[in-house]
């Protein structure tokens, strides 16, 4: 794939539905930015990447070149659209293929870029994208398509006049093109006064000059892009579910799934039992038949084989060695190596009234 095919990604945009004063692109999902999901997808397909950047761009580039420095960065300096965005990017397009992705579909998948340009290859197609089925009427974060006689009809309002039913399918904000078909109907978008065009536009123009179309579908979830905080919570909720069922389908049992929040990066092994309302953040590493009870907070930690956390318990940036045992209420921080053979040294903690923060351990029948 990587020898015909480069990527760019559409990373431009004001994030006004936010209403939080900062770019969504920096907003973590399960721990990990936005941004970053697009990008490490395109990592693992092993593509040559361009980002378009646009508001507050200055704080996604040190994230950006901090995660992959050999990511080629370019500013969208006006908000004029994605097909303006996609645009920016011509004079870096190399490859007999472009792949142009939104930045704010975290949960698109490695096996549906590879359908898509494996069908996109096959058929000689022009240009190819994702669709899938959305029957919200009111939906506003898709464009839609009406397919009839082999013409596409692209509508960007959800208010217009077509019966729903002719319009259910939606782009899905990946697109894969040839070079030569971008750079002759690109530059048809020239529409001056600083008016926006939207890749979905270029669809429209490729039904209206005839040229080789092709659709992929997939699932809604698939391509479920962000432009709220309501979305976003619905997006981390479907990528904190495919975590767990991940760890499920690998040996791990959890009391109550739908209560755990838990990052990305976290590792359970085998035999592991997860209480409700546990929070498993940052780099944490929970080994072999530990068992980590309800309430619990356990992040960029290590918990050891055959241990045993107790309730209401928060341990940061610490290690606790083989079979021990940490009571209710215990807090453990600041790079600590919890044993059973070091002194027991209890204290107040600063974090949870009547609490005891425990850094250091007599026996694992002390604890």
């Amino acid at each position: 794939m990587q020898k015909s095919l480069q990527a760019v990604v559409l990373a431009g945009g004001v994030s006004e539905h936010f209403q939080t004063g900062k770019t969504k692109l920096i907003e973590k999902i399960c721990g990990k930015e936005m941004i970053l999901y697009p990008l490490e997808l395109l990592k693992t397909l092993n593509l040559s990447t361009t980002a378009v950047l646009g508001t507050q761009h200055d704080r996604i580039i040190p994230l950006v070149e901090s995660y992959n420095k050999n990511i080629q960065l370019l500013q969208q300096k006006q908000d004029l659209g994605s097909g303006h965005a996609a645009s920016l990017s011509k004079k870096l397009w190399s490859k007999e293929h472009i792949l142009l992705i939104n930045a704010d579909i975290p949960l698109l998948t490695e096996e549906t870029i590879n359908k898509l340009y494996n069908k996109h290859v096959k058929t000689d197609a022009d240009i190819s994208f994702i669709t899938a089925h959305g029957v919200d009427i009111e939906n506003k974060n898709y464009s839609r398509i009406v397919i009839n006689n082999n013409k596409i009809h692209v509508l960007n309002d959800s208010t217009a006049p077509e019966n729903i039913d002719s319009q259910c399918c939606v782009i899905g904000g990946v697109y894969i093109a040839k070079r030569t078909f971008l750079e002759k109907y690109m530059d048809t978008f020239n529409k001056g006064d600083n008016k926006k065009f939207q890749l979905p536009e270029l669809v429209q123009v490729a039904s209206n000059n005839n040229c080789k179309i092709v659709t992929s579908p997939v699932s809604i979830d698939t391509i479920r892009c962000i432009n709220s905080l309501s979305d976003l919570w619905a997006v981390e909720h479907i990528k904190r579910s495919q975590i767990i069922q991940h760890w499920m389908n690998n040996g791990v049992r959890f009391e109550n799934a739908i209560t755990i929040m838990i990052d990305e990066t976290v590792i359970i092994e085998p035999g592991v039992y997860i209480g409700s309302s546990v929070h498993l953040l940052g780099n944490t590493v929970i080994k072999a038949h530990s068992t980590v009870n309800a309430y619990s907070f356990i992040k960029h930690s290590t918990i050891e084989k055959g241990c045993y956390i107790k309730s209401h318990t928060v341990i940061t940036h610490s290690t606790i060695q083989e079979n021990s045992i940490i009571h209710p209420f215990t807090h453990i921080d600041h790079q600590n190596m919890i044993t059973s053979t070091t002194t027991k040294n209890k204290q107040s903690s600063k974090t949870f009234t009547g609490a005891i923060k425990t850094k250091h351990i007599n026996t694992q029948q002390d604890l």
